[in-house]
Order: C-alpha cells, then structure tokens, then sequence
C-alpha cells in the first residue's frame, strides 16, 4: 500500500467522527469535535440533519482529503454516495432544520436550557443519593449513588417510575441523563427536574 497512488499523495491518517448525538449544537459548539485538539478529517452528518423529518446523510471532509482525490482521471475519483443524497425533499428538510438551529430563538432557548441545567446541577449535586453530575452543553447526567448493571433492574425500575410522571428519561445503569430538544420550555425542564428529584426516594 505504501507504493500506491494515494499513499504518496496524502500521507497521514485520517480521522473519521460519527457525530451522532453529539453534533448540531447540543454540545453547546456546533460539533463535540470542536473542542479537541485535532479536528477530525471526515465528519458524517445524519440524523438531526434534517430535524429527523426524513432520511439523508452527508459525508464532509477537509480541503486536503477533498484535494487527494481531485483529478481529472476517473480512476482517481473516489466514488461514494449515500442513498438519500442530493434528494430534494431531504436537502430541502435539511435546509430548513439549519435554518432554524441558527436562529435566534432556538440559539437563545439552547442557553436557556443550559442555564436551567446549571441551577439544577446546584440544587442537586450535594444530595446523598447523587455520586456525580455532569453536563456538556444542553446533556446532563446524574450518576446515582447506588450499585447497578447498565442494563439491571434498576433501570426498569427508573423507567417505569419516570413514565408515571410523564416523563421519557432511559436510565443506563445508575445514571440518567436528560437530552432536551432545543424547543423545551421552562415548565417542561422543571417537570423533568421534579420528577428526578422524586426518584431519588425510591433507590
């Protein structure tokens, strides 16, 4: 491999990311990848995307992996393509999703939650049952101070009783976290916080 064409022209590995959960803001940057060190190289979007309205994908690269594979022989070009891409019902969902994260309600709603986050962290992280807390952007997650396997009884315990409030949280383990979509109000974080409080009765 060392002798072959790509080889020569570009020589470095390079990173590829799955931006999942973690891209489109929620971290409190644009992408999780934005606070290393070492950018990623390759980035695949999907998902929140389009708002997951519908289906579509996009693979983005840097100006030196995009650079490696421009000539003007085919057999240089890197063929690749998602099933969903250029669709224009999905580009235009994806548009419009773009469109809305940028803004300024949803940009000022994200540091609502944020701020709400912190005040609950304050509220919460001395308590007895609570071992750790932590929060990235508008992600929380509350360990709590009891043993459990990720997927034990615990967890269905938790599930179940957060349910009976009205709330969708999935508990892995011992922890729970809260993953808010950017148009939550106040009352509805504040339902979500009451209902964790109250679980901490349980365990």
């Amino acid at each position: 491999m060392k002798d072959s064409y790509w080889s020569k022209r570009y020589q470095r590995n390079q990173i590829g990311w799955d931006l999942g959960e973690v891209g489109f803001g929620k971290t409190g940057k644009n992408f999780a990848s934005e606070f290393m060190q070492t950018l990623p190289d390759i980035i695949c979007l999907s998902k929140s995307l389009t708002g997951g309205l519908v289906p579509m994908a996009i693979t983005s690269c840097s100006n030196a992996i995009y650079d490696a594979f421009l000539s003007s022989k085919m057999e240089h070009g890197f063929f690749h393509g998602h099933t969903y891409s250029a669709n224009p019902t999905s580009c235009t969902a994806a548009l419009a999703s773009l469109e809305l994260l940028q803004s300024e309600s949803i940009q000022k709603n994200i540091k609502m939650v944020q701020k709400s986050h912190e005040h609950f962290n304050d509220k919460i992280k001395n308590h007895p049952k609570v071992k750790s807390t932590r929060q990235q952007g508008i992600i929380y997650a509350i360990d709590y101070n009891v043993k459990s396997d990720r997927y034990g009884d615990l967890r269905y315990k938790l599930f179940d009783f957060f349910m009976s409030c009205g709330v969708y949280l999935r508990p892995l383990g011992n922890t729970v976290y809260i993953l808010a979509p950017f148009t939550i109000n106040k009352n509805e974080l504040q339902k979500i916080y009451d209902a964790i409080e109250k679980s901490l009765e349980i365990i």
